[in-house]
């Protein structure tokens, strides 16, 4: 085959190549596109699923909580009520203590620790010395009763958010009741209306596998064809060096020739030859 002609063959492959490599990069584009839709369905498909299972799941937590929901709910009125009991013993326990709470702590402490201090730095008389300690004591006991005067506002604190977080808990309860009653109605409807939406769902997803196989097929088709014309190609551009690299060795051995014979003639006339000439002359320089 001709050089000419093979370059038309290597451009009509290479033009083949293209076309096939554009048509498989369309093809995995839309496989692609297909995938992304295909889990987008299947994602659609679990969350769909997952509702499903969840208002099954509400719909029997339903009917177990109206049944035990009076249960609970005596309970918690019962706690409440303990409560208020132990809200109103301790407010007792306050009351008895005036105002004791209001008292400054800081300034009895102050009181006591100026008192021990002069009793460990000053010689008292004895009856001095007895009325500074039971100074001390006096101080120290409505110190300690100071504390927990105030210990009793706090419990008295805590108690009263116990109560009130019951009390919303009756409140949640009567709520709860009202808002179970509307949704055991509603969640059989509810469920009645998924399944028809995750079967129709079911349906596109096989449709779509369906066509992405086949487009698979179609691209390992147009993939085992590009292998193909790759190989051609790589075959041709080897004959189209062979044939230039044989193109050149024949420049190379007619100019060597000419040379060869101008060299000859210039022995002939007893002219003296140069290294390189005598090379040439007797075969050296050779390239068969």
């Amino acid at each position: 085959m001709k050089e000419e002609d093979l370059y038309k063959l290597v451009d009509a492959i290479r033009d083949k190549i293209i076309e096939v490599k554009n048509n498989r990069m369309q093809l995995i584009n839309e496989v692609k596109g297909l995938r992304d839709q295909r889990v987008k369905l299947i994602e659609q498909k679990k969350e769909l699923v997952s509702q499903l299972l969840k208002l099954r799941s509400d719909r029997k937590e339903v009917l177990d909580q109206l049944a035990k929901l009076n249960q609970d709910r005596s309970s918690t009125l019962n706690d409440l009520k303990a409560k208020i009991e132990q809200l109103r013993e301790a407010r007792q326990l306050l009351d008895k203590e005036g105002n004791v709470a209001k008292l400054s702590l800081k300034r009895v402490q102050k009181r006591i620790e100026e008192l021990e201090w002069r009793q460990q730095t000053s010689v008292l008389p004895p009856q001095e010395e007895r009325r500074l300690v039971e100074e001390i004591e006096r101080l120290e006991e409505l110190a300690e009763r100071i504390r927990k005067a105030r210990q009793e506002e706090i419990s008295i604190m805590e108690i009263e958010a116990e109560v009130k977080a019951l009390k919303m808990k009756l409140n949640d309860f009567n709520t709860k009741i009202n808002e179970l009653r509307q949704k055991a109605g509603n969640l059989k409807a509810q469920i009645a209306s998924l399944t028809p939406k995750i079967d129709e769902l079911n349906k596109q997803i096989n449709s779509l596998k369906q066509t992405i196989d086949e487009k698979s097929k179609n691209i390992d088709i147009l993939s085992g064809e590009l292998d193909a014309l790759y190989n051609k190609y790589r075959e041709l551009m080897v004959k189209l060096k062979e044939l230039k690299v044989s193109r050149q060795r024949g420049i190379e051995l007619k100019a060597l020739e000419e040379r060869r014979k101008e060299i000859e003639e210039k022995a002939k006339r007893g002219e003296a030859l140069s290294l390189d000439e005598m090379r040439i002359l007797y075969g050296e320089f050779d390239l068969t």
